[in-house]
């Protein structure tokens, strides 16, 4: 039944009896687990630097944060005194801002107008031009 014949299994040969004492050598013990304390103080140690540092660095970020918001108030006063500055100066350039400064300062309407011909260096009265070119 079985592929195998019962006398090929029977015909092996015997194993081969170990004869005398195995030789075996003596094996320190292990060492005794000293460092432990050692151990738990250098992961204590770098615990206690990690959370200083991230104390220290939270401290930096809040007061950077405290100078921004100062130097952003600074800046919308500055802003707000540029933008009123230049308000007046609008104000004083028009037309009727310029009339009124001027006769703040005294000055009067010119009755009579005047011009200054540069390459004659002659003072000239504009309409007696025209009226002399429209003739």
């Amino acid at each position: 039944m079985s592929a195998v014949s019962s006398s090929a299994v029977r015909s092996a040969a015997p194993r081969p009896v170990i004869q005398g004492l195995p030789e075996l050598s003596v094996v320190p013990t292990p060492a005794k687990r000293s460092g432990f304390i050692g151990t738990v103080l250098a992961c204590a140690a770098l615990f206690v630097g990690a959370f200083g540092l991230v104390f220290f660095l939270n401290t930096q970020m809040v007061a950077s944060a405290f100078e921004i918001q100062q130097i952003n108030k600074e800046l919308n006063v500055v802003t707000a005194h540029q933008q009123t500055l230049e308000d007046q100066v609008v104000g004083v350039s028009t037309p009727l801002g310029l009339e009124q400064k001027a006769k703040d300062l005294g000055m009067e309407q010119a009755t009579t107008i005047l011009h200054l011909d540069v390459d004659t260096g002659a003072i000239v009265n504009p309409d007696q031009t025209q009226a002399a070119s429209g003739k």
